[in-house]
């Protein structure tokens, strides 16, 4: 094997490696998109299941702030069987948020300004 097919050979491993992990995600990856409408106070929908390797993106589309924020004194209680996600982010309106999932679980998370706003992430393998 000459170098050029060794180096192509160890990038494919590496490539192939880190797919598997889900540092890297596939091409069946895909994107979950999660709403604050105008005036309601809530996300929709406000709990998801998703596959590893997929993506969440928060789109605030009301007229104030809100956050998509999973730790504190609300989650404490309520966390499901997962390593807590870290996320303590704030969208004004218009803005949006976007985190890829990785690791199987129930992630829980609220806005900290609203606290009936609430959702949870499951992810599947």
């Amino acid at each position: 094997m000459d170098a050029r097919t060794r180096s192509i050979s160890v990038l494919f491993a590496t490539l192939l490696s880190l797919i598997g992990t889900g540092i890297i995600s596939g091409a069946d990856a895909a994107d979950f998109k999660v709403v604050v409408k105008p005036g309601t106070k809530m996300f929709t929908p406000q709990e998801i299941t998703i596959k590893a390797g997929d993506r969440v993106i928060w789109v605030n589309e009301d007229r104030e702030d809100h956050s998509v924020m999973s730790s504190g004194p609300v989650l404490e209680q309520t966390t499901v069987g997962a390593e807590l996600l870290v996320i303590d982010t704030l969208l004004h309106p218009g803005a949006s948020y976007i985190h890829s999932f990785h690791e199987p679980g129930t992630y829980p998370y609220f806005c900290a300004g609203h606290m009936q706003m609430w959702g949870a992430v499951t992810v599947e393998r």
